[in-house]
């Protein structure tokens, strides 16, 4: 686990994220405070529970995680918990993040007018794309909070690069044989390509790996789909 954390931050990522959410929280314990240690007090911390815990196990652990320096505690509950991620904010120095597993805009409204993220983390591809990620964009600025899209950064770091506030970019290469151009990184920073569009063309192995192929053409009346 360190050695990937000095190759990620070798490589120019900004910050580290690990897993806790196992049963024994100790172990959990033990695995924060060896990444902090090992990082130092300068490099960003967070930790993403998936989900694992419930609110009392959130608040306690919660507390225990403040003596790390976090930059945040990642889904500590069930993600549409939104009053019990709203309580666990309130009550933690650690900001709380939020919000991937969410499918619409409209529940991220929820989610943000109750009070339940310091970091918002819409995924466009989830919430329905663009579009309703703007909306969930635009709520977070209104309330001054900050922003760490989940996932898909090919799409995310456009996004990040235009909210007026703190924004992170997750990174992960899953999707980097997808493309033919990569992101790049420099200084814990991630550039925004000037290249057209997103910036990125599809790989000849993406092609490879498409199986089937449609074409969407609209009407006065409606979109019809027609078989490639």
């Amino acid at each position: 686990m360190l050695d990937n954390a000095d190759a990620a931050l070798a490589r120019g990522i900004g910050g580290i994220k690990i897993k806790v959410g196992q049963s024994d929280t100790t172990a959990d314990l033990r695995r924060v405070q060896a990444v902090r240690e090992h990082l130092g007090a300068d490099t960003a911390l967070m930790v993403d529970a998936n989900q694992q815990w419930d609110r009392v196990t959130a608040r306690r652990f919660g507390r225990t995680l403040e003596q790390s320096r976090l930059t945040w505690i990642e889904e500590p509950l069930e993600a549409r918990d939104a009053e019990g991620h709203a309580a666990l904010a309130a009550s933690l120095d650690t900001p709380v993040a939020t919000g991937e597993m969410l499918t619409s805009a409209e529940e991220h409204t929820r989610l943000i007018d109750a009070g339940a993220a310091d970091f918002v983390q819409p995924d466009a591809p989830r919430v329905g794309g663009i579009t309703p990620f703007l909306r969930v964009m635009a709520l977070a600025d209104h309330k001054a909070l900050s922003l760490a899209p989940h996932f898909a950064m090919e799409v995310h770091l456009h996004l990040a690069a235009a909210y007026p506030r703190t924004a992170w970019v997750e990174h992960f290469e899953w999707l980097e044989p997808l493309f033919n151009e990569r992101l790049e990184l420099s200084g814990g920073r991630m550039r925004v390509p000037d290249r057209p569009g997103l910036g990125l063309s599809l790989s000849d192995r993406a092609a490879a790996w498409t199986v089937d192929r449609c074409a969407f053409s609209v009407t006065d009346r409606e979109a019809v789909a027609v078989p490639g």
